[in-house]
């Protein structure tokens, strides 16, 4: 399986919580693709069938990594994008309170900001474990990450969801670190509306993502950016019923055809995406045991349901942006969280024993 994520070659591969490393497999894929794009032309009645087969192609295979038949599936060019869609679609009224948590990423607090400033909308963040005593009769959407991308918490859907529709609230989840990280099963979750990442967890290439709808929410939903590929049969003013509908423009098929082989390819491998999962989970929990027990290395706390992700200080580090350079030119590669004292370490399925072992002999010797 490593042999076939050339970009792990050499590295310490720990960041998929920014962009996973693409297999083999999707990187031909897309050149197949671009070589038809160029070799054949693109107005025939063959290249717009092979251009929707694509698009069917990604649409399915994503709507797999999150257990949802594919007509809830609307294919985005990210989760900011998904997310930015289901609050662009949405008619707000000035006072409506959105409650958020306090350790969110631009890509939901960015949209959330655009639309108290346009509309009015109330935005509240609170500490993740007290969202849910947070919602009230004002709330009309919580808007949370599935897995927070600053220490790797994972928050429980199913109970928040049961809090929201209780007050009669919109549940939206931002994906972006569970998707492709654990496993996910948005309809069961409860969510009204689940936005993720093909570029993470998932290893498809830039510009690729999902967003889940319930069906109950569809057709609620203003499609904000709205063209072709929205309409039912072309025809201005007939929107799709399906998830299609607030599809975010159009993606070009070279991308689509890299993500859906990049699913595909996991798939492929003995136990599919759930042993990818499992082993992901197996990886990440002996990672932290490990790093737990180095002097100097202390751990932050995800509490007891967590994703892959694994938030980190250094005793003595007080300069992180110097220290991942540092690591870098050591072939270990990792972020740092702005504005807290970690370092974030993204263990994949790939990830190894020596990986870790680079990790922690680069802490040590820069430290």
């Amino acid at each position: 399986m490593r042999d076939q994520l050339p970009a792990i070659a050499g590295v310490a591969y720990l960041n998929a919580g920014t962009n996973g490393p693409m297999p083999e497999a999707a990187g031909e894929e897309m050149q197949r693709e671009l070589a038809d794009s160029l070799a054949k032309p693109r107005i025939t009645k063959a290249a717009f069938e092979s251009l929707f087969a694509v698009r069917d192609r990604a649409r399915a295979a994503l709507a797999r990594t999150v257990a949802a038949p594919l007509e809830q599936l609307a294919l985005t060019s990210s989760t900011t994008q998904g997310v930015g869609l289901v609050v662009a679609g949405i008619d707000w009224s000035a006072g409506d309170e959105v409650i958020t948590t306090t350790e969110e990423h631009q890509g939901l607090l960015s949209p959330l900001d655009v639309a108290a400033r346009r509309c009015g909308v109330v935005v509240r963040a609170v500490p993740a474990e007290q969202i849910e005593s947070a919602i009230g009769p004002s709330t009309r959407m919580v808007a949370v990450s599935h897995v927070l991308w600053t220490t790797g918490r994972a928050l429980d859907l199913p109970s928040l969801a049961a809090v929201c529709r209780d007050h009669d609230s919109m549940l939206l989840v931002d994906g972006a670190q569970s998707g492709g990280a654990i496993a996910v099963d948005a309809p069961a979750s409860g969510a009204d509306f689940y936005a993720f990442s093909g570029q993470k967890w998932l290893l498809g290439p830039q510009g690729s993502g999902g967003l889940w709808i319930s069906p109950e929410r569809v057709e609620q939903l203003w499609p904000a950016v709205s063209g072709y590929l929205n309409l039912e049969q072309g025809q201005v003013g007939s929107f799709k019923t399906t998830a299609g509908r607030l599809d975010g423009g159009s993606v070009d098929t070279v991308t689509l055809a890299g993500l859906a082989a990049a699913i595909e390819w996991v798939e492929s491998l003995p136990g599919g995406r759930v042993a990818w999962i499992e082993r992901t989970a197996a990886n990440a929990e002996r990672a932290r045991r490990r790093l737990a027990a180095v002097a100097g290395i202390e751990l932050a706390d995800p509490g007891p349901q967590r994703g892959p992700l694994i938030a980190l200080s250094v005793a003595g580090a007080d300069d992180l942006p110097e220290l991942v350079a540092g690591l870098a030119e050591r072939g270990v590669l990792v972020r740092f969280i702005p504005n807290t004292p970690y370092l974030r370490v993204s263990i994949g399925a790939w990830t190894s024993d020596e990986d870790v072992d680079r990790l922690i002999d680069g802490i040590a010797a820069l430290s």
